[in-house]
């Protein structure tokens, strides 16, 4: 099996769930508006302001790991292992604890 280490630090995977998530451009999840600027950090997550609602978010907001305990690289290893190597659910548990 592929070593968890492949993805890394939190903050690498924060990185790469900005890259796919925004790929189009920030948009609020909550008007969908693109008046946003960034305003400082939540852990290793760009937050962010929209000008329109005056509401902040990061990049998990609205997104399956928006309240979750696991850490991101965790959920992100999971998906591809699942995916690419049709890992099981048990295999996975094992892998990551």
């Amino acid at each position: 099996m592929i070593p968890l280490d492949v993805f890394g630090s939190e903050s690498l995977a924060a990185d790469l769930l900005e890259q796919v998530r925004w790929r189009d451009g920030v948009e609020c999840p909550r008007c969908r508006s693109d008046r946003t600027v960034k305003n400082g950090s939540y852990g290793a997550f760009q937050r962010y302001l929209c000008k329109n609602c005056d509401r902040t978010f990061n990049d998990k907001t609205g997104t399956i790991f928006a309240h979750s305990k696991v850490a991101l690289r965790k959920w992100l290893f999971s998906i591809y292992a699942f995916l690419r190597f049709n890992t099981s659910l048990r295999q996975l548990q094992r892998e990551i604890g």
